[in-house]
């Protein structure tokens, strides 16, 4: 019978009953032996120095959310470079008219200036990690430096935050954009890892990720994706770079028919590391009040922050829709946030400019993380108390009756034919006439 882990379950069981109302990394579902999860991070830091820096960095992962202790600075960094994506996946929250309007009139591609100048700070202030995905792929990155006159591209942001001193570089990716060029690129950028959301085999890929555009025709994604491990393989052998690491993650539903055929031929071409996740319709803002976890503290405000691709900042990658009750600012430069109604009228709030530092140690967010250890997250509505991650949860291998297996599609639920969304009013009425 196929078997998912815990990912990191030593640390898990070391802090295995200290504050047990912040669970880490509870979700985080691994398909591989521990031998094979070791070897993943040793090739990500082959000199005992890294090694020493990366266990250490883990530990404090842990320690700050079961203490609730933010430390002095973020230990992690969430940098969205797109907030665009070529494919349109029926599970993902990114195609609904909720998140278009949450985001329009934004930087779809994060100007390089405001790249740089957050890895340069990141750098400065002792961050561990950044993480360049969220919403959108970031393999489509394009933005001219205003210096130089250059392209940077995707692996040119790898290789300044990897060569600026940043511990862990890594990405998530589709998988349909690698070319030879870029696959090389990304090598000798020498990012810790990347991770492929590769959701089941063959067809039941091609369901999920195949490209808008490509539809109607033969095209086939899943070989594609494969040949982009493949590629990024190739490379690491050819210049004899371990870096990056190759992940795969797979929502369980697209795998369930048989789990160890996909682990297997992951394994064969190449991936380094398999996770796999429970399926959850982000497509809903609001969980019904039996899904709402009680005594459930979330552990992101006291790890990591979050730049959206147009620059705005918040606690954690749950924020999907740019909650107004979770937006801490906006990082030094960016343009003014911008949303519209159903109604198509666009409002604009000049946001409060702010760096990694200040953002970390505004009142905005010291009230959230006070929430939160006081078991009171359910009063940041919209935002904590609607976070997937303090839902009921289930289990890596549930299916939800609401998804449909043979077309890998969710089935439509009564209210998502409702034209207006009291979350989406609300984010309105607070951003107009500022």
């Amino acid at each position: 019978m196929t078997k998912f882990r815990l990912r990191e379950e030593k640390l898990k069981k070391k802090w295995a009953g200290k504050n047990d109302m912040v669970p880490v990394n509870a979700p985080q579902y691994v398909f591989v032996d521990e031998e094979k999860e070791e070897e993943f991070h040793h090739n990500m830091y082959p000199k005992k120095e890294d090694r020493d820096r990366y266990e250490s960095y883990r530990e404090e992962w842990y320690r700050r959310a079961k203490e609730f202790d933010a430390g002095e600075f973020p230990l992690s960094v969430n940098i969205e470079l797109v907030s665009t994506c070529n494919l349109a996946c029926t599970m993902c929250y990114t195609i609904t008219d909720k998140f278009q309007n949450s985001i329009v009139g934004a930087q779809r591609m994060i100007p390089w200036k405001i790249v740089k100048n957050i890895i340069d700070e990141a750098v400065k202030i002792g961050v561990y990690c950044i993480s360049f995905s969220w919403r959108g792929e970031s393999t489509m990155y394009r933005s001219k430096d205003e210096v130089s006159g250059k392209i940077m591209t995707f692996p040119d942001v790898l290789k300044y935050a990897r060569e600026a001193g940043i511990l862990e570089v890594n990405s998530l990716t589709h998988g349909q954009l690698i070319d030879e060029k870029m696959a090389e690129e990304i090598v000798l950028a020498q990012p810790s890892w990347i991770s492929f959301s590769i959701d089941g085999m063959g067809d039941e890929y091609n369901k999920i990720r195949t490209p808008a555009n490509k539809l109607k025709s033969d095209y086939d994604a899943f070989k594609k994706v494969s040949d982009s491990i493949k590629l990024l393989n190739y490379y690491k052998k050819k210049h004899k770079i371990k870096r990056p690491q190759i992940r795969t993650n797979s929502v369980f539903p697209a795998i369930q028919k048989n789990p160890e055929e996909y682990r297997d031929y992951m394994l064969n071409i190449g991936v380094d590391f398999i996770t796999v996740n429970e399926i959850v319709d982000y497509r809903h803002h609001r969980l019904k009040d039996e899904m709402v976890r009680e005594n459930w503290a979330c552990q992101f405000p006291f790890q990591r922050l979050t730049v959206s691709a147009n620059g705005v900042m918040l606690p954690c990658t749950g924020c999907y829709n740019e909650e107004i009750g979770l937006v801490l600012g906006k990082y030094d430069g960016s343009p003014n946030k911008v949303v519209r109604d159903y109604e198509g009228n666009v409002a604009s709030s000049k946001l409060e400019d702010m760096t990694l530092m200040k953002a970390w140690h505004c009142d905005k967010l010291k009230n959230i993380r006070k929430l939160h250890k006081e078991g009171l997250r359910k009063q940041i509505e919209p935002g904590c108390r609607n976070c997937h991650h303090g839902a009921q949860k289930h289990g890596a291998d549930y299916v939800p009756k609401e998804w449909d297996n043979k077309t890998q599609q969710w089935v439509q639920h009564k209210h998502l034919s409702e034209k207006r969304n009291y979350n989406l009013r609300a984010n309105n009425n607070l951003y107009k006439n500022k």
